[in-house]
């Protein structure tokens, strides 16, 4: 049998490229956001005393109680406290799969969805495979604001949501309060839903304080919203992540999440139930800013424009035109891997026409002397 190809997707993921383009010239892999270091011991010693526990080979339910228990704890606890029932949350595996089961509760072919760029990648195909069309907006840099009135005029009656992402992947801005006011301005008199990944929640930097989608007090009877444990807890290959919405939302996701993964594995379930009890995000948070302080810091010295320093999340922006001209951020990319041993993902990987912004996107979410490599390298002549 044969299959359409997808014309809008690369034929190699762009994370795979660097990665085997990282590892042939040992280059320090500061391209993916996925954090070097190991899991929180006390974590790890939970998951140890789970498979002691008398678990059920097949859970039962969707979530063990004792999780759904932490979790709504958990959010009441936030500076700003997200208040929710247990029929209002779904524990899932990853956040991909969250924003994909979402989609697939309401979209119809030939619905559209606004999607801001530059984006994380995986929110094209997830509106596609329902048949949908992505309406894509740019944002504006070099910080990367919105353009409301522009926005408003991608509207059509075929607009069926929107996805937002704070802090967002690449760019490390947060969403505040005035930006949820806008949204709301925009789609009050409309049914658009919108999609929020928050999955970085747990790493706004400074005074800048997290807003979810359902900390509005509108937007959030009209939203899915999705958390990841796997960064909280540095914990990525878990595929741990919970989604919020209101409850006949959760009731038309679990349809389909019923029918698919029905829950995560049972025992990281007692081991991230016990960890959030004693989690506390603001250690967390100094952690992640402290790395964010190493590097920015560094980073000046080298002839790279950084507009702004990342508000959250694992990312850094810059850009390179003053260390290389007239080369594409791809280029740019496979020769900072080969020449200063550093790898780093081009923003045009964050777009879907592949446009070259002049801009790349280095994690600092590692381990302290896998920054200081990184940076010794790229110092290095």
């Amino acid at each position: 049998m044969k299959f359409p190809k997808r014309h809008s997707a690369n034929d190699v993921n762009i994370y795979t490229e660097i990665a085997l383009l990282a590892e042939q010239f040992q280059a320090v892999n500061l391209s993916q956001g996925s954090p070097d270091y190991l899991p929180p011991s006390e974590l790890t010693r939970f998951l140890k005393e789970a498979t002691g526990q008398s678990l059920y080979q097949y859970a039962s339910v969707c979530v063990l109680p004792m999780l759904t228990e932490s979790i709504i704890k958990f959010n009441k606890q936030r500076l700003l406290p997200i208040n929710l029932t247990e029929h209002e949350l779904a524990v899932i595996p990853g956040a991909t799969y969250g924003i994909h089961v979402a989609l697939a509760t309401f979209l119809e072919a030939k619905d559209e969805v606004i999607v801001l760029e530059p984006c994380y990648e995986t929110y094209t195909p997830a509106i596609e495979i329902r048949g949908a069309i992505p309406v894509y907006f740019s944002l504006q840099g070099p910080d990367y604001t919105i353009d409301w009135d522009r926005l408003a005029s991608v509207l059509s009656k075929k607009t069926k949501a929107i996805i937002i992402n704070t802090p967002n992947n690449p760019t490390g801005k947060v969403w505040q309060k005035k930006d949820w006011d806008c949204l709301w301005e925009l789609i009050k008199d409309t049914e658009i839903i919108v999609i929020s990944d928050e999955v970085y929640d747990m790493v706004a930097f400074d005074n800048t304080n997290f807003y979810s989608a359902n900390n509005h007090p509108e937007i959030k009877n009209r939203a899915f919203s999705v958390f990841s444990f796997e960064k909280m807890f540095h914990i990525s290959g878990w595929k741990a992540s919970y989604i919020i919405a209101p409850e006949n939302y959760i009731q038309a996701f679990q349809s389909i999440h019923q029918y698919l993964s029905f829950n995560i594995n049972v025992y990281s379930q007692y081991a991230l139930s016990k960890y959030l009890e004693v989690y506390n995000p603001k250690i967390h948070k100094d952690i992640y800013q402290t790395k964010r302080n190493f590097f920015h810091h560094n980073l000046k010295d080298l002839p790279f424009e950084i507009h702004e320093k990342s508000e959250g999340g694992y990312f850094q922006t810059v850009g390179f035109r003053d260390f290389k001209k007239n080369i594409s951020d791809l280029e740019f990319c496979k020769w900072l891997i080969q020449d200063k041993k550093v790898a780093a993902i081009p923003y045009s990987a964050f777009y879907h026409d592949h446009r070259n912004t002049g801009e790349i996107r280095f994690c600092f979410a590692k381990k302290e002397e896998t920054l200081q490599k990184a940076i010794y390298n790229l110092k290095k002549n």
